[in-house]
């Protein structure tokens, strides 16, 4: 009898270093883990991001316009209403509303148009001509 309790001891002594082996392993990786967490970088500062791409977007089209006279102080990605003005009657009318400034140079400036309002812009061209109003920028 005492040779089995012997090893019952045996092997109880076994198990516990085996089991505070792991534990003690397990304890380390995780403070290991924790430490590596803590000394992260801090995420940056969110920044909306605003597509002023000199190009026109999904749906949209690019249109030149002449510039004229009287220029308007524009840089790309401004945004601009454009109003057709009949050379008959003096009037005009709002064509597009907060069209996007692609580009410009002395003579032409070119702006992003939906691709619904390309075809009145370009006919209202044939009868009159076409002035820009710059829009203020939101917010």
């Amino acid at each position: 009898m005492a040779y089995l309790l012997a090893r019952v001891r045996m092997w109880a002594a076994h198990h516990r270093l085996a089991w505070w082996s792991a534990a003690g392993l397990l304890a380390i990786l995780t403070g290991l883990a924790v430490d590596d967490a803590a000394s992260a970088p801090p995420c940056p500062d969110v920044v909306a991001v605003v597509d002023d791409r000199a190009a026109p977007r999904s749906g949209e089209r690019a249109l030149a316009l002449d510039r004229g006279t009287s220029r308007l102080d524009l840089a790309a990605g401004d945004r601009v209403d454009i109003y057709g003005i009949d050379d008959r009657t003096a009037e005009g009318r709002l064509l597009v509303s907060a069209a996007r400034v692609l580009a410009l140079d002395n003579r032409t400036v070119t702006v992003a148009v939906p691709r619904r309002d390309v075809g009145t812009v370009t006919v209202t061209r044939r009868w009159g001509d076409v002035a820009l109003a710059l829009v203020p920028p939101a917010g």
